[in-house]
């Protein structure tokens, strides 16, 4: 779900980009933060099973 949320927030930005509502927002400058983003997300979901099982 974290995932999902995270993927509309990035999209909502690049549209909001390319309509001319905010500047400076471009994917040659974002997408060292998606992938942190991806990978704490997996990280997060794996946790968060192992605390399940116990």
């Amino acid at each position: 779900m974290a995932l999902g949320i995270l993927l509309v927030a990035i999209g909502l930005l690049f549209l909001l980009d390319s309509l001319g509502v905010i500047e400076g927002v471009g994917f040659a400058e974002f997408w060292p933060l998606l992938l942190i983003a991806v990978g704490v997300a997996i990280i997060y979901d794996r946790v968060r099973r192992a605390w399940r099982r116990r």
